[in-house]
């Protein structure tokens, strides 16, 4: 039996990319098919006037406004994008889940598109949805209430929701592990569990937030070397610095989503593992 350790666990990210790097760089591709696809249905299905909203700077502008008027005129596109989102995602974490937990196992980097990823991906859909709900009772509660009381409420109805969080943690890998949806069995697994996986968790988010700092300085690095990001601008006409700062740039980008999925989400499969040898050895025989 391997006692569930948090500080082993949130290092599983960097033990797999370590050991798998083409894993890795396979998911990044993977990663980015998938949003190329996003794109592409979202500009087919919101229609010219998304197109016409991107192109007169609507996603920089930060009007809350014009977000909330294109959003009600395109929302069965956004509910696509969504979910096609999620399934990527499921796929992704299906791929770190079977390199943890069935590392034998045939696919394509561990990649597959089968009954596993379809019930991680209603799993998803369900915590997305508990989330959302989640949060707009908490807006809801805090700005009926107002002022200091509101403020104070809001903050105790965001432990709650942090605590029911963590006690959900382990749904998809356990769904994985298990075969089978595996919401309400994830509560019981994480019972007497909440500090442990919580600070899991805050360590794996900060070892990413490290990852993220040193690709991004390399990034800068290479942008600054080409001549800034306006020599970037149009890769069409590109120095030979300015040609490999661009790939470099990309790659970056390409690369810090998957990883970012990769450092969060490889932590719950040993934590999963580790907290279920646990329990079936202390259960009575």
């Amino acid at each position: 039996m391997t006692k569930f350790s948090p500080s082993d666990a949130a290092l599983e990210g960097f033990r797999l990319t370590r050991e798998q790097p083409g894993s890795i760089v396979v998911w990044s591709l993977f990663y980015l098919i998938g949003i190329l696809v996003m794109s592409v249905v979202m500009m087919q299905s919101a229609g010219p006037d998304f197109i016409k909203f991107i192109k007169h700077g609507g996603l920089e502008s930060g009007d809350v406004t014009a977000y909330s008027a294109m959003l009600q005129k395109s929302w069965p596109a956004f509910v696509i994008i969504l979910l096609i989102a999620i399934f990527v995602n499921s796929v992704l974490t299906g791929g770190i889940y079977r390199m943890v937990l069935r590392p034998t196992e045939p696919g394509f980097a561990h990649l597959q598109i089968g009954a596993d990823e379809l019930r991680l991906t209603a799993v998803n859909i369900v915590l997305f949805s508990i989330g959302m709900l989640s949060m707009v009772v908490l807006a809801g509660f805090a700005a009926a209430i107002g002022g200091v009381l509101g403020v104070l409420t809001g903050l105790v109805l965001l432990c709650v929701m942090i605590w029911i969080g963590v006690r959900l943690l382990l749904a998809t890998p356990m769904t994985f592990g298990e075969r089978r949806i595996s919401i309400l069995q994830s509560w019981r697994l994480t019972h007497g569990h909440f500090w442990s996986l919580l600070g899991m968790t805050l360590v794996s988010i900060i070892f990413y937030f490290m990852v993220w700092a040193l690709f991004s300085i390399i990034g800068l690095a290479f942008v600054e070397l080409a001549g800034g990001k306006g020599a970037l601008a149009d890769p069409t006409h590109l120095g030979p610095v300015a040609f490999i700062a661009f790939f470099v740039t990309l790659a970056v980008q390409t690369l810090l989503p998957t990883l970012q999925v990769v450092m969060v989400y490889s932590p719950l499969a040993v934590a999963y593992r580790n907290l279920q040898s646990e329990t079936a050895k202390a259960a009575p025989l």
